[in-house]
Protein backbone atom coordinates (compact mmCIF):
# COMPACT_ATOMS: atom_id res chain seq x y z
CA UNK A 1 0.00 0.00 0.00
CA UNK A 2 1.05 3.65 -1.24
CA UNK A 3 2.65 5.61 1.83
CA UNK A 4 -0.25 8.31 2.34
CA UNK A 5 1.02 11.36 1.88
CA UNK A 6 0.50 14.50 4.55
CA UNK A 7 1.31 17.93 4.88
CA UNK A 8 1.71 21.14 7.80
CA UNK A 9 -0.10 24.47 7.12
CA UNK A 10 1.55 26.76 9.19
CA UNK A 11 5.68 26.32 11.16
CA UNK A 12 4.88 28.07 14.23
CA UNK A 13 6.25 26.32 18.00
CA UNK A 14 3.28 23.12 18.01
CA UNK A 15 4.22 22.59 14.38
CA UNK A 16 7.92 22.35 15.04
CA UNK A 17 8.18 21.15 18.14
CA UNK A 18 5.21 18.12 17.75
CA UNK A 19 3.81 17.62 14.82
CA UNK A 20 6.56 18.24 12.50
CA UNK A 21 9.16 15.88 14.47
CA UNK A 22 6.45 12.84 14.73
CA UNK A 23 5.81 12.64 10.87
CA UNK A 24 9.33 13.17 9.92
CA UNK A 25 9.94 10.36 12.49
CA UNK A 26 6.47 7.88 11.01
CA UNK A 27 7.39 5.52 8.84
CA UNK A 28 4.15 4.90 7.69
CA UNK A 29 3.85 7.80 5.87
CA UNK A 30 5.46 10.30 4.06
CA UNK A 31 5.85 14.26 5.24
CA UNK A 32 5.41 16.04 1.53
CA UNK A 33 4.67 19.41 2.20
CA UNK A 34 4.91 22.70 4.41
CA UNK A 35 2.58 25.74 3.82
CA UNK A 36 4.11 28.85 5.70
CA UNK A 37 3.27 32.58 4.61
CA UNK A 38 6.86 33.54 5.39
CA UNK A 39 9.35 32.27 2.93
CA UNK A 40 12.04 32.54 4.84
CA UNK A 41 10.75 30.74 7.61
CA UNK A 42 9.39 28.06 5.54
CA UNK A 43 12.62 27.27 3.77
CA UNK A 44 14.27 26.99 7.13
CA UNK A 45 11.78 24.30 8.52
CA UNK A 46 11.34 22.37 5.24
CA UNK A 47 15.18 21.99 5.47
CA UNK A 48 14.76 20.92 8.87
CA UNK A 49 12.57 18.32 8.46
CA UNK A 50 13.82 16.89 5.11
CA UNK A 51 10.25 18.22 3.18
CA UNK A 52 10.39 18.46 -0.79
CA UNK A 53 7.58 20.65 -1.39
CA UNK A 54 6.89 24.44 0.15
CA UNK A 55 4.22 26.95 -0.50
CA UNK A 56 3.64 29.93 0.91
CA UNK A 57 -0.58 30.00 -0.19
CA UNK A 58 -2.74 26.63 0.62
CA UNK A 59 -4.44 27.25 -2.72
CA UNK A 60 -1.02 26.48 -4.11
CA UNK A 61 -0.30 23.60 -2.20
CA UNK A 62 -3.74 22.34 -2.80
CA UNK A 63 -3.50 22.58 -6.40
CA UNK A 64 -0.44 20.52 -6.99
CA UNK A 65 -1.93 17.31 -5.62
CA UNK A 66 1.02 16.39 -3.62
CA UNK A 67 -0.84 15.78 -0.29
CA UNK A 68 -3.66 13.10 1.14
CA UNK A 69 -4.27 14.86 4.60
CA UNK A 70 -3.37 18.24 6.26
CA UNK A 71 -2.39 19.02 9.47
CA UNK A 72 -3.45 22.42 10.20
CA UNK A 73 -1.61 24.18 13.02
CA UNK A 74 -2.28 28.13 12.58
CA UNK A 75 -3.69 30.88 14.95
CA UNK A 76 -7.15 29.73 16.40
CA UNK A 77 -9.27 32.02 14.05
CA UNK A 78 -8.16 30.83 10.98
CA UNK A 79 -8.72 27.10 11.03
CA UNK A 80 -11.97 27.67 9.75
CA UNK A 81 -11.22 29.01 6.29
CA UNK A 82 -8.18 27.20 5.78
CA UNK A 83 -9.67 23.23 7.16
CA UNK A 84 -12.77 24.45 4.66
CA UNK A 85 -10.89 24.95 1.57
CA UNK A 86 -8.37 21.60 2.72
CA UNK A 87 -11.70 19.26 2.81
CA UNK A 88 -13.52 20.87 -0.40
CA UNK A 89 -10.68 19.75 -2.19
CA UNK A 90 -11.05 16.24 -1.22
CA UNK A 91 -8.30 16.07 1.70
CA UNK A 92 -8.79 15.16 4.86
CA UNK A 93 -7.80 17.63 7.88
CA UNK A 94 -6.27 16.75 11.21
CA UNK A 95 -6.97 20.86 12.60
CA UNK A 96 -5.17 21.67 15.84
CA UNK A 97 -7.52 22.56 19.12
CA UNK A 98 -9.93 24.48 19.01
CA UNK A 99 -11.50 23.40 15.95
CA UNK A 100 -12.66 26.65 15.62
CA UNK A 101 -14.04 29.45 17.47
CA UNK A 102 -17.42 29.53 16.88
CA UNK A 103 -20.36 26.65 16.80
CA UNK A 104 -21.65 27.28 13.17
CA UNK A 105 -18.04 26.95 11.57
CA UNK A 106 -17.39 24.03 13.88
CA UNK A 107 -20.49 22.16 12.74
CA UNK A 108 -20.36 22.80 9.61
CA UNK A 109 -16.88 21.32 9.19
CA UNK A 110 -18.25 18.23 10.61
CA UNK A 111 -21.05 18.47 7.55
CA UNK A 112 -18.23 19.01 5.10
CA UNK A 113 -16.18 16.14 5.72
CA UNK A 114 -19.01 13.81 6.54
CA UNK A 115 -20.42 14.68 3.27
CA UNK A 116 -17.26 14.30 1.06
CA UNK A 117 -16.30 11.03 3.01
CA UNK A 118 -13.07 12.38 4.46
CA UNK A 119 -11.53 12.19 8.12
CA UNK A 120 -11.68 15.34 9.67
CA UNK A 121 -9.61 15.06 13.47
CA UNK A 122 -8.28 17.60 16.21
CA UNK A 123 -5.10 17.56 18.17
CA UNK A 124 -6.08 16.27 21.54
CA UNK A 125 -3.32 15.11 22.79
CA UNK A 126 -4.98 13.98 26.17
CA UNK A 127 -6.95 11.62 24.34
CA UNK A 128 -4.61 9.04 22.33
CA UNK A 129 -3.15 8.07 26.22
CA UNK A 130 -4.38 4.74 27.83
CA UNK A 131 -5.69 6.71 30.90
CA UNK A 132 -8.27 8.70 28.79
CA UNK A 133 -9.83 5.40 27.04
CA UNK A 134 -9.62 3.62 30.83
CA UNK A 135 -11.55 6.90 32.02
CA UNK A 136 -14.07 6.37 29.12
CA UNK A 137 -14.76 2.93 29.27
CA UNK A 138 -15.40 3.52 32.74
CA UNK A 139 -17.89 6.53 32.27
CA UNK A 140 -19.78 4.93 29.97
CA UNK A 141 -20.03 1.20 31.38
CA UNK A 142 -19.08 1.35 34.83
CA UNK A 143 -20.30 4.36 36.86
CA UNK A 144 -23.96 4.30 35.78
CA UNK A 145 -26.23 7.40 35.06
CA UNK A 146 -23.63 10.51 35.25
CA UNK A 147 -24.63 12.86 37.72
CA UNK A 148 -21.94 15.34 38.16
CA UNK A 149 -18.71 16.15 36.51
CA UNK A 150 -15.86 18.61 38.33
CA UNK A 151 -12.93 19.69 36.01
CA UNK A 152 -9.91 21.82 37.21
CA UNK A 153 -6.99 23.53 34.56
CA UNK A 154 -4.21 25.21 35.66
CA UNK A 155 -1.50 26.61 33.96
CA UNK A 156 1.18 29.55 33.56
CA UNK A 157 -0.58 31.90 30.70
CA UNK A 158 -0.47 35.12 32.00
CA UNK A 159 2.38 35.92 30.70
CA UNK A 160 1.48 34.67 27.08
CA UNK A 161 -1.64 36.30 27.09
CA UNK A 162 -0.24 39.46 28.41
CA UNK A 163 1.37 40.61 25.12
CA UNK A 164 4.37 41.93 24.43
CA UNK A 165 7.22 41.30 22.16
CA UNK A 166 7.76 37.90 20.13
CA UNK A 167 10.78 36.31 21.05
CA UNK A 168 13.52 35.87 18.31
CA UNK A 169 13.26 31.93 18.71
CA UNK A 170 10.34 31.04 16.37
CA UNK A 171 10.24 27.38 17.74
CA UNK A 172 8.40 28.84 21.15
CA UNK A 173 4.50 30.48 21.69
CA UNK A 174 4.10 34.11 20.71
CA UNK A 175 2.33 36.61 22.59
CA UNK A 176 1.24 38.42 19.65
CA UNK A 177 -0.74 35.62 18.46
CA UNK A 178 -2.57 34.58 22.15
CA UNK A 179 -2.97 38.20 22.92
CA UNK A 180 -4.73 39.15 19.96
CA UNK A 181 -8.75 38.12 19.86
CA UNK A 182 -8.56 38.34 16.30
CA UNK A 183 -6.19 35.37 16.32
CA UNK A 184 -6.64 33.51 19.22
CA UNK A 185 -10.77 34.33 20.16
CA UNK A 186 -9.75 34.49 23.40
CA UNK A 187 -7.83 33.54 25.83
CA UNK A 188 -7.94 30.43 28.90
CA UNK A 189 -11.16 29.06 27.40
CA UNK A 190 -9.97 28.47 23.57
CA UNK A 191 -6.35 27.86 24.72
CA UNK A 192 -6.99 25.48 27.97
CA UNK A 193 -10.34 25.10 28.50
CA UNK A 194 -10.61 23.13 25.47
CA UNK A 195 -8.68 20.41 27.19
CA UNK A 196 -10.90 19.56 29.69
CA UNK A 197 -13.94 19.82 27.66
CA UNK A 198 -13.28 18.19 25.08
CA UNK A 199 -11.77 15.54 27.33
CA UNK A 200 -15.34 16.02 29.05
CA UNK A 201 -17.34 15.68 25.99
CA UNK A 202 -15.00 12.74 24.52
CA UNK A 203 -15.53 10.65 27.41
CA UNK A 204 -19.55 11.07 27.96
CA UNK A 205 -20.11 11.29 24.20
CA UNK A 206 -22.88 13.79 25.89
CA UNK A 207 -23.32 17.08 24.39
CA UNK A 208 -24.07 20.65 26.97
CA UNK A 209 -27.30 22.22 27.06
CA UNK A 210 -26.87 24.99 28.63
CA UNK A 211 -23.42 27.02 30.76
CA UNK A 212 -23.09 29.57 33.02
CA UNK A 213 -19.78 31.81 32.73
CA UNK A 214 -17.58 34.21 34.94
CA UNK A 215 -14.71 35.17 33.19
CA UNK A 216 -12.01 37.75 34.34
CA UNK A 217 -8.95 38.85 32.38
CA UNK A 218 -7.27 40.67 35.16
CA UNK A 219 -6.26 43.59 32.70
CA UNK A 220 -5.18 41.36 30.19
CA UNK A 221 -6.04 41.63 26.24
CA UNK A 222 -8.22 38.09 26.73
CA UNK A 223 -9.54 36.08 29.73
CA UNK A 224 -7.08 34.62 32.25
CA UNK A 225 -9.31 32.92 34.67
CA UNK A 226 -12.43 30.90 34.31
CA UNK A 227 -15.22 29.38 35.57
CA UNK A 228 -18.16 27.67 34.11
CA UNK A 229 -21.30 25.61 35.37
CA UNK A 230 -22.88 23.59 32.97
CA UNK A 231 -26.06 21.16 32.53
CA UNK A 232 -25.31 18.15 30.06
CA UNK A 233 -28.64 17.24 27.63
CA UNK A 234 -30.24 14.43 29.26
CA UNK A 235 -29.84 15.01 32.13
CA UNK A 236 -26.08 15.79 35.05
CA UNK A 237 -24.20 18.63 35.82
CA UNK A 238 -21.00 20.04 35.98
CA UNK A 239 -18.26 22.62 36.65
CA UNK A 240 -14.73 23.98 35.08
CA UNK A 241 -12.61 26.17 36.59
CA UNK A 242 -9.07 27.42 34.78
CA UNK A 243 -6.83 29.91 35.57
CA UNK A 244 -3.30 30.94 33.70
CA UNK A 245 -1.94 32.27 37.29
CA UNK A 246 -0.02 29.21 37.96
CA UNK A 247 3.46 30.25 39.60
CA UNK A 248 6.76 28.46 39.70
CA UNK A 249 6.71 25.82 41.65
CA UNK A 250 3.05 25.13 41.82
CA UNK A 251 2.00 21.47 40.99
CA UNK A 252 0.10 21.37 37.23
CA UNK A 253 -3.68 20.52 38.63
CA UNK A 254 -5.40 19.05 35.11
CA UNK A 255 -8.04 16.80 36.54
CA UNK A 256 -11.78 15.60 36.17
CA UNK A 257 -13.88 14.15 38.44
CA UNK A 258 -16.88 11.91 36.82
CA UNK A 259 -19.57 11.44 40.08
CA UNK A 260 -22.31 8.35 39.14
CA UNK A 261 -25.06 6.29 40.80
CA UNK A 262 -22.72 3.11 40.89
CA UNK A 263 -19.16 4.46 41.28
CA UNK A 264 -16.46 7.53 40.40
CA UNK A 265 -13.92 7.60 37.98
CA UNK A 266 -11.18 10.36 37.97
CA UNK A 267 -8.64 11.10 35.83
CA UNK A 268 -5.34 13.16 36.32
CA UNK A 269 -4.58 14.26 33.41
CA UNK A 270 -0.89 15.76 34.17
CA UNK A 271 0.44 12.63 35.23
CA UNK A 272 -1.49 10.10 32.72
CA UNK A 273 -3.16 8.25 35.94
CA UNK A 274 -6.65 6.94 36.64
CA UNK A 275 -8.57 5.49 39.14
CA UNK A 276 -11.92 3.99 39.12
CA UNK A 277 -13.87 3.55 42.74
CA UNK A 278 -16.89 1.05 42.10
CA UNK A 279 -20.12 0.94 44.83
CA UNK A 280 -18.49 -0.78 48.07
CA UNK A 281 -14.77 0.86 47.82
CA UNK A 282 -13.40 -1.36 45.13
CA UNK A 283 -10.46 0.68 43.06
CA UNK A 284 -9.63 0.33 39.63
CA UNK A 285 -6.47 1.70 39.04
CA UNK A 286 -5.11 3.13 35.55
CA UNK A 287 -1.55 3.66 36.64
CA UNK A 288 1.12 6.77 35.12
CA UNK A 289 3.09 5.79 32.15
CA UNK A 290 6.25 4.10 33.47
CA UNK A 291 7.73 5.03 29.83
CA UNK A 292 7.44 8.12 27.68
CA UNK A 293 5.26 11.37 28.43
CA UNK A 294 1.59 11.94 29.92
CA UNK A 295 1.24 14.16 27.75
CA UNK A 296 1.97 12.42 23.96
CA UNK A 297 3.05 15.75 21.84
CA UNK A 298 3.83 13.61 18.81
CA UNK A 299 0.27 11.37 19.23
CA UNK A 300 -2.16 13.40 17.31
CA UNK A 301 0.19 13.57 13.94
CA UNK A 302 1.09 10.16 14.13
CA UNK A 303 -2.09 8.99 14.73
CA UNK A 304 -3.58 11.08 11.84
CA UNK A 305 -1.10 9.26 9.76
CA UNK A 306 -2.05 5.99 10.66
CA UNK A 307 -6.25 6.47 9.93
CA UNK A 308 -4.86 7.71 6.23
CA UNK A 309 -3.58 4.51 5.96
CA UNK A 310 -6.53 2.63 7.02
CA UNK A 311 -5.45 1.60 10.22
CA UNK A 312 -6.28 2.73 13.66
CA UNK A 313 -9.15 4.92 14.90
CA UNK A 314 -10.24 8.64 15.03
CA UNK A 315 -9.49 9.31 18.87
CA UNK A 316 -10.56 12.76 18.20
CA UNK A 317 -13.55 12.69 15.93
CA UNK A 318 -14.36 16.16 14.72
CA UNK A 319 -18.44 16.35 16.08
CA UNK A 320 -16.92 15.61 19.57
CA UNK A 321 -14.94 18.36 18.95
CA UNK A 322 -17.30 20.52 17.73
CA UNK A 323 -19.54 19.89 20.20
CA UNK A 324 -16.82 21.43 23.02
CA UNK A 325 -16.52 24.53 20.17
CA UNK A 326 -20.33 25.18 20.60
CA UNK A 327 -19.69 24.51 24.53
CA UNK A 328 -17.32 27.46 24.30
CA UNK A 329 -18.76 29.60 22.31
CA UNK A 330 -22.07 29.58 24.37
CA UNK A 331 -19.79 29.99 27.59
CA UNK A 332 -18.27 33.10 25.90
CA UNK A 333 -21.50 34.84 25.47
CA UNK A 334 -22.67 33.87 28.98
CA UNK A 335 -19.40 35.75 30.33
CA UNK A 336 -20.88 38.45 27.91
CA UNK A 337 -24.41 38.56 28.75
CA UNK A 338 -24.23 38.00 32.52
CA UNK A 339 -26.72 35.08 31.61
CA UNK A 340 -26.70 31.15 31.55
CA UNK A 341 -26.95 30.34 27.60
CA UNK A 342 -28.28 28.01 26.02
CA UNK A 343 -25.35 25.86 23.70
CA UNK A 344 -25.83 25.78 20.05
CA UNK A 345 -26.88 22.41 18.63
CA UNK A 346 -25.90 21.19 15.13
CA UNK A 347 -28.13 21.73 12.82
CA UNK A 348 -29.30 24.86 14.04
CA UNK A 349 -25.59 26.07 14.58
CA UNK A 350 -25.03 25.68 10.61
CA UNK A 351 -28.74 27.57 9.64
CA UNK A 352 -27.07 30.21 12.03
CA UNK A 353 -23.97 30.26 9.66
CA UNK A 354 -26.12 30.17 6.46
CA UNK A 355 -28.31 33.50 7.52
CA UNK A 356 -25.13 35.11 8.07
CA UNK A 357 -23.29 34.52 4.95
CA UNK A 358 -26.79 35.09 2.73
CA UNK A 359 -26.66 38.60 4.25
Amino acid sequence: MTKPRVGVVGTGWWASTAHLPALAAHQGSQLTAICEPKPERAREVAARFGVRHVFVDLADLLAADVVDGLVIATPHTTHHALARAALEAGVHVLVEKPLTTSAAEAFELVDLAESRGLQLTVGYTYHHTPAAAFVRDAVREEIGELVCVAAQFNSATQSLFGGGEDPADADVPHPTTYADPASSGGGQGHTQVTHLMGAVIWATGREVEEVFCYQDDRGLPVDLVDVMAFRFAGGGLGTVTSTGTAVDGQPPRHRIHYDGTRGTAFHDLATGAATLVRAGGQRVECPAPSEGPAYPTGAPARAFAELLAGRGANRAPGDLAAATVAFLDAAYRSAATGRAERVPRRGEACRSLAQRTDR
